[in-house]
Formats: structure tokens, C-alpha cells, sequence
């Protein structure tokens, strides 16, 4: 009896010893670990573009200037991120970065001033870029959330073209030891994994594309080259279509003031805005599956640096706007009345938020309120005027306030 009474005792000695253990290492990864994860000053890189470049833009709808700053995004210069402050980096497309509106113009500006305006401590970061897609969001989430240590990961989605854009299926990666070891030891599980990113970025890093300078004129000419080169290689079929077109249009696109690239669509594929319709279609089910896939990829590198990965649909002019519906007629695409009363540009990418589990968020009926308003989408290009980016800013602000812990706003007002 007394060798099973002391062999109880030591049992339970070594349960508290354990016991206590944890509990000082946990207390220790709270404190500590804290200091461990701070976010150190980005230096010059190329997250997106060649860093500290300068372009200018004119076409048949609008005149703007990009300026890039030192880490290769469209925005202000951006620093390590400062205690107190809630970061949000948005990762989209072309409607994320501004496409046609001066950085002040964009949604992303205009949700930060008014979420300042109302006493938050935010900081919102543009990490948009022109012509890429779910796969480029996550490959920009895995190299960018590391450094910029955002408290909220917001992944916009442009209805039907991002959607379409999904690219092909990824496999969602075992889980290793530090995903397991996160769920008691976050701060410094993120400690080892910034410290990882280090290394891999000193090994890895790329001489920074010089930076680039180009005049609205400059990018006319290359836009009216590339229209050019379409044109003659346009089939018979498509020539004879392209010449139905009225004269504003062709105008505008031989002379390097229209996106060759959406004419060009065009003829490849007129029913690009109907074809997303019909969610019960193969296609569209595989779209779906790739853009789930996408999401959890990036909800993967959110989790390991602890940011919020949020899903947002952004509204597109022809499925929310009458204008827009019938101007992408006019540059070669198919369009009709129910794609305005439709919930499938929307519910596409609800259903690949829901199966990676992420939360969702959309604007479309409040856009949609505004069906009438011609001014909100530039009228042949088909991007969001700075009108519109305004009307998005005033309906997400209400959204992202729901996302920002009170402590974040100043004074506690």
C-alpha cells in the first residue's frame, strides 16, 4: 500500500509539474511573445509593382496618376505598424487599386478618412492591382501579410470576372506542428514563423525592378499598339462585328484611349457577363470549388499571423446598374434586364466563402438602390467613377465598424 500511495503522489506531482509548466509558458508567449511579433519597418520591395514608380493615364473616360510607393503598392508610404492602430489590407483587383481615380478617390481612402472622421485609429492599405485574380490574391496574401501584419485581411472579389478568374484547384496542406502549436502558443508560434519569412526573403531576395516613369502619352501609344495588333488579327467573323460598332467606340479604341484588352474579350467571348448566371452549371460549380480553395490558401497564412480574412463582393456596374448593363453592349458583350435583379453574381461568391469558412460581406442591394445613377461606372471603360467609389465607402463603413475592436477607437469616444 505505501508503494501505490507514494506512486499516486508522484503521479500527481508530475500532472501539477506539467500543469504548471504550461500554464508559465502560456503566460510567457502572452506576454513576451508579444514583443517578439513586432512588425518590423518594411524596406524597399516589389509586393505588386516596381517601388517608388510614377504613371500617368488618360483615355475616353478619365485622366489619373499612380504613384507607388517604396514597397511596390499603390498607397502613401506605409511603416511598420504602429501599437494602437487597426491595419486592414485589401487585396483585389483592378477595383481595389483604382482603376481611373486618383488614390484619394479610391473606396479604400474613402473608407479609412471616414472610419478617422468617426475617432478610429485605422489604417487602410491598398494592395490592388489591374488584371489579377484569386491566385494572385493568395500568392500576394503569403508575401504580404508577413511583413504588413494586418489585423484585418479583407479579399475583395469583383463579381463574375474574379469569379471566372478563379484559376485551377490547389490542395489545402497538411497541418504541421506549429498549427497545432499556434492554438496555445500564437505569439510566439508567429515569432518563429516572421523569423522563418526572414530567412526565406534574405534567401530568396530579387534585385527590385527599377522604378518607372511613364507619361499619359507613353501608355496611349502602347495601348493603341496592342489595339492595333488585336485588329489585325481579328477573324473575318469578329472584324465584321467589331465594324458594327458605333464610331465613338472604335474611335476610342484605335486611338489608345479604350482597354484593348475588353474588346478583345468581346470578340473571344460575348457572353462573358451571362455565362456566370446559371450557378447550377458545371463550369460554375468549378469555379466555385477553385475560388474556395483560393480562400482557404489565404486563410491559412491569415490565421499563422493572426489577421481576420473577410470576404468582400465588390458590385459590378452591369449586374447593379443600368448604365453599365447597356454600355457593355456597346463594347461588344451581351447583357440583359435580369442580370440587374439577379443574386447569382453575389451567391457564386457566398457559396465558396461559406465552404472556406470565411465570413462575407456585400453592397450589391445598396448599389443596386442607386440602379438609376449613371454616374457611378465610367461609361465605356465600365470601372468605378470616383462617384462610385464614394457610394462603395459609404456602404462599407458601417460593415468594417463592425470588425474594429473598440479599444481602436481614440479616447474611447
Amino acid at each position: 500500500m505505501p508503494a501505490q500511495g507514494s506512486a499516486g503522489k508522484n503521479l500527481l506531482l508530475a500532472i501539477g509539474s506539467v500543469a504548471f509548466i504550461v500554464v508559465m509558458t502560456v503566460a510567457a508567449d502572452r506576454t513576451a511573445g508579444r514583443w517578439l511579433t513586432k512588425a518590423p519597418e518594411p524596406g524597399t520591395m516589389e509586393l505588386l509593382f516596381p517601388p517608388n514608380s510614377e504613371q500617368h493615364f488618360e483615355s475616353s473616360d478619365f485622366v489619373y496618376t499612380a504613384k507607388i510607393n517604396s514597397i511596390g503598392l499603390r498607397d502613401h508610404p506605409v511603416g511598420a505598424k504602429k501599437p494602437g492602430t487597426f491595419r486592414i489590407l485589401c487585396i483585389g483587383d483592378s477595383f481595389t487599386y483604382g482603376w481611373g481615380v486618383d488614390i484619394e478617390q479610391t473606396w479604400v481612402k474613402g473608407v479609412e478618412k471616414r472610419l478617422r472622421d468617426k475617432g478610429y485609429d485605422v489604417e487602410m492599405i491598398n494592395a490592388g492591382k489591374p488584371g489579377t485574380g484569386p491566385p494572385d490574391f493568395a500568392a500576394l496574401a503569403e508575401k504580404a501579410v508577413p511583413i504588413l501584419l494586418p489585423d484585418l485581411l479583407l479579399i475583395t472579389i469583383l463579381q463574375d470576372d474574379d469569379f471566372a478568374g478563379a484559376g485551377e484547384g490547389v490542395k489545402d496542406p497538411q497541418s504541421g506542428f506549429l498549427d497545432w502549436a499556434r492554438l496555445i502558443y500564437p505569439n510566439f508560434v508567429r515569432a518563429v514563423r516572421l523569423a522563418r519569412q526572414a530567412r526565406q526573403i534574405a534567401a530568396n531576395q530579387q534585385p527590385v525592378t527599377p522604378p518607372q516613369k511613364t507619361s499619359a502619352e507613353d501608355n496611349r501609344r502602347w495601348t493603341e499598339k496592342t489595339a492595333k495588333d488585336f485588329l489585325e488579327k481579328m477573324p473575318p467573323a469578329d472584324r465584321a462585328r467589331f465594324d458594327q460598332f458605333e464610331e465613338k467606340v472604335k474611335q476610342a479604341f484605335l486611338s489608345g484611349r479604350l482597354n484593348p484588352y475588353m474588346i478583345d474579350l468581346a470578340m473571344k467571348n460575348r457572353n462573358f457577363y451571362t455565362i456566370c448566371m446559371n450557378l447550377d452549371d458545371p463550369w460554375a460549380q468549378q469555379c466555385i470549388q477553385h475560388l474556395a480553395e483560393q480562400f482557404v490558401r489565404i486563410k491559412r497564412v491569415a490565421a499563422n499571423f493572426g489577421a481576420r480574412p473577410v470576404v468582400l463582393s465588390i458590385p459590378h456596374g452591369p449586374y447593379v446598374n443600368r448604365a453599365a448593363n447597356l454600355n457593355i453592349q456597346r463594347v461588344g458583350y451581351v447583357s440583359n434586364e435580369a442580370m440587374l435583379t439577379s443574386d447569382a453574381p453575389d451567391e457564386s461568391v457566398r457559396r465558396a466563402s461559406q465552404r472556406a469558412g470565411l465570413p462575407f460581406m456585400t453592397v450589391m442591394e445598396g448599389f443596386r438602390a442607386h440602379r438609376d445613377d449613371s454616374s457611378l461606372y465610367f461609361e465605356l471603360d465600365g470601372h468605378l467613377s470616383a462617384t462610385g467609389h464614394a457610394l462603395l465607402a459609404d456602404l462599407l463603413v458601417p460593415l468594417l465598424e463592425k470588425e474594429i475592436p473598440t479599444e481602436a477607437k481614440r479616447n474611447g469616444t
